[in-house]
């Protein structure tokens, strides 16, 4: 079958479409929603406390967090924003808000800082 400028036309404008249709645009907030595995929490550079693989992170879409680090007896719960680079974390209890400044945030990894504690987290689910 021979390509005529028609078909050429129909052809490129169909790649094009579909190759748009696949791409997907997935904002910042929405890569934080989900749950995280704390891997590491650091303050200069000193482990806090030990992490174990059951500690995690999750944020969930309806704007509620909930966090467990055994070993440091922390079982906390609140509402959680994502604004302008940063994770601000609402507490139930203690009534209390703490601002972190996001340094990581992908489908993978999600690194952030609050003064000098660092912590370090992997994506669950």
């Amino acid at each position: 079958m021979k390509l005529t400028n028609g078909n050429r036309a129909f052809l490129s404008l169909f790649t094009l479409l579909f190759g748009l249709g696949g791409c997907r645009h997935i904002n910042e907030r929405q890569m934080a929603s989900g749950k995280w595995q704390f891997i590491e929490v650091l303050n200069h550079d000193t482990t806090l406390f030990p992490i174990l693989h059951t500690d995690f992170l999750e944020l969930k879409s309806d704007s509620t967090f909930h966090y467990e680090i055994t070993l440091a007896n922390k079982n906390m719960s609140g509402k959680w924003q994502y604004q302008k680079h940063q994770l601000i974390l609402n507490y139930n209890f203690p009534d209390t808000t703490r601002v972190y400044d996001i340094e990581i945030l992908s489908i993978h990894d999600f690194v952030f800082n609050e003064g000098l504690k660092h912590f370090v987290l992997k994506r669950l689910e």
